[in-house]
């Protein structure tokens, strides 16, 4: 591998396919009538953030390392519209790694080919139930909220 596609991979295809993924939540989020959408991409300190409607998007200083979404609503979220806002992050890049992989077939090469691998590897390490200090994958959510007993809270975040 050569330094630029590193780089290709490291600041394009990495930050990309998180925001992809976070918009998924996001406009699963907008689909069960959430009234504040906040998207986070990367770590670090804040360099810039963007508003529209009722969705903010702050992009951080290290920008290539994961996102963050979070939603809220006045009125609690059912279980379902958690599991539904939860599944639609991986199920997005699922969609765009098999955009990817057409557009690799129609025209091979290396940087397609990332795109599609890096989709591939969001999609499916994100289903996989898991959790980490207080970071939780999409699958730990769901399966979270399918056993849990408790009164839904009124904020959604998805870590």
């Amino acid at each position: 591998m050569d330094i630029y596609v590193l780089l290709y991979l490291v600041f394009i295809v990495a930050p990309l396919s998180s925001l992809l993924h976070e918009t998924g939540h996001a406009a699963a989020a907008r689909t069960v009538g959430a009234d504040q959408i906040t998207l986070s991409i990367g770590l670090g300190k804040r360099i810039k953030t963007i508003i529209f409607d009722n969705v903010q998007i702050t992009f951080h200083a290290i920008f290539f390392l994961g996102g963050l979404a979070k939603s809220e609503r006045l009125i609690p979220y059912k279980p379902w519209e958690i599991i539904w806002i939860t599944l639609v992050g991986p199920l997005t890049n699922a969609f765009f790694a098999l955009l990817f992989y057409i557009l690799y077939g129609i025209y091979p090469n290396e940087y397609l080919q990332l795109l599609f691998l890096f989709n591939v590897w969001i999609a499916f390490i994100n289903s996989i139930p898991f959790k980490i200090k207080e970071r939780r994958s999409d699958g730990y959510l769901i399966l979270q909220t399918i056993f849990s007993k408790k009164d839904t809270p009124f904020k959604f975040k998805h870590k």
